[in-house]
């Protein structure tokens, strides 16, 4: 949400700086254009009275009689300057003091600027006209300068205002989209609720615009959850009803085998063990499959301690257990999967430990493949029990492989703990603990 009300902030800035410097820009070439305009027809009054200054003596002979003259053409360098050509003759104000004015090759106003005396940039006109007879050239300039610093110094003024205003704007826009975006951002927070196992749905109470989506994922959410409860069901009574053929064949015809055929009692025995952890396996993989459900979160300030008391109750052995874990909220994992994990993996530690097992649990931040950080929920069990030799620790993840023929069981503990962390996108990692005994570590991505 956050991301999106910035794009929208900045294009609209964007497009509002290049509009505001669109309009002003042309207001201004407007307003420069009928200036110039306004200067051209001063421009041509200037040269009708200099054409009225020029005076005819009885013989018809023509002078400039200066007193006629604005007084700013006797002013040296005043900005208003004048030439008179007629024949050979040349009169030109005083106020060009020693420098010259450049006659236009053409009649009518100049709109190239031209450099005057002291750097000035003159507008200039060329007007051609008859007096007694006689041709006469006047080109009139006035220095534009002033003008040009006036439209540089409202351009720049206008350019700064604009942007001020353009920045209250942005402040104001960025306020309200995050006032409109706001029911987006409570709605992303209740999915990721939803989808942590921290809410059953998503509230209703939102804005008018929304209120169809949000029934529309709580319908999804109502259906998802019925679903996953039938796959659930139909996978416990598809387990019950292999696990009785498979009870009937080992109890019955496998006793029947043991005296006539041992051999073939043997081999039977070994392929139904086999039969029964793949089914187990199968089943174990398709309910980690269906994901969690709200109602049935993993949380680790409860379940775990609840999971040691049991063991310790059920094993009967003076061990010292230390358990290290920060409070963390309820998880987006199945309750009953990672007490099984969980179950599998301590008892192993209870069973092989000497006097001490230790149990962590942290979340940390992990460097992956993509050289992003991404948060790990570790759970750590730790015995100084015999441990596993490193080059043997591979072959106890297979399955039906153990080390110690005279313990009880078939040898499925560590490959199904393996397998249900893989389905949940973690992995098993065993190691040599500190204790002396074997490390297990189980690590889940941390959505949370």
């Amino acid at each position: 949400m956050t991301s999106m009300g910035r794009r929208l902030g900045i294009s609209l800035f964007v497009s509002l700086l290049l509009a505001g410097v669109v309009i002003s820009q042309g207001a201004l070439w407007w307003l420069e254009r009928d200036q110039r305009l306004t200067l051209s027809l001063q421009l041509r009054d200037d040269a009708a009275g200099v054409l009225a200054a020029l005076m005819a003596d009885p013989q018809g002979r023509l002078s400039l009689d200066t007193s006629r003259l604005h007084p700013a053409y006797r002013r040296p360098l005043s900005g208003r300057y004048f030439v008179v050509l007629l024949g050979e003759q040349r009169w030109r104000s005083r106020s060009l003091w020693d420098q010259q004015l450049e006659v236009p090759a053409e009649p009518g106003v100049h709109a190239a600027l031209q450099t005057g005396p002291a750097d000035q940039q003159l507008l200039r006109f060329r007007g051609e006209y008859e007096k007694e007879g006689q041709p006469i050239t006047v080109v009139v300039a006035q220095d534009y300068t002033p003008i040009l610093h006036t439209y540089n110094q409202t351009r720049t003024v206008v350019l700064v205002v604009w942007v001020v205003v353009l920045l209250v704007l942005a402040g104001v826009q960025q306020w309200l989209l995050r006032r409109g975006l706001a029911p987006l951002r409570r709605a992303r927070d209740e999915i990721e609720q939803l989808r942590g196992g921290q809410r059953h749905e998503l509230s209703e109470t939102v804005a008018l615009e929304l209120h169809p989506l949000v029934v529309e994922i709580n319908r999804l959410q109502r259906h998802t959850e019925q679903q996953l409860q039938r796959s659930r069901h139909a996978l416990g009574d598809l387990g019950h009803a292999l696990k009785t053929p498979l009870a009937i064949l080992k109890n019955r015809c496998t006793q029947e085998l043991a005296a006539s055929d041992p051999q073939l009692h043997a081999l039977l025995c070994e392929q139904l063990a086999q039969m029964e952890a793949n089914i187990r396996r199968a089943l174990g993989r398709a309910r980690v499959a269906a994901g969690v459900t709200a109602s049935n979160p993993f949380s680790p300030a409860q379940d775990i301690p609840l999971l040691l008391t049991t063991l310790e109750q059920a094993h009967r052995r003076d061990l010292d257990i230390h358990l290290e874990m920060a409070p963390l909220p309820a998880q987006p994992f199945d309750r009953d999967d990672m007490l099984e994990v969980l179950g599998n993996v301590l008892d192993n530690a209870f069973k092989w430990a000497n006097r001490r097992v230790r149990v962590a649990v942290h979340v940390v931040e992990e460097r992956c493949a993509d050289n992003e950080e991404r948060k790990q929920l570790i759970l750590c069990v730790e015995d100084d029990g015999p441990g596993i030799q490193q080059d043997r620790r591979e072959q106890v993840l297979q399955r039906g492989q153990r080390l110690d023929e005279r313990a009880a069981g078939h040898g499925l503990g560590l490959s199904i703990v393996s397998d249900t962390v893989a389905a949940y996108g973690g992995k098993l990692v065993l190691g040599e603990s500190a204790l002396g005994g074997l490390r297990v570590g189980l690590h889940f991505p941390h959505p949370l």
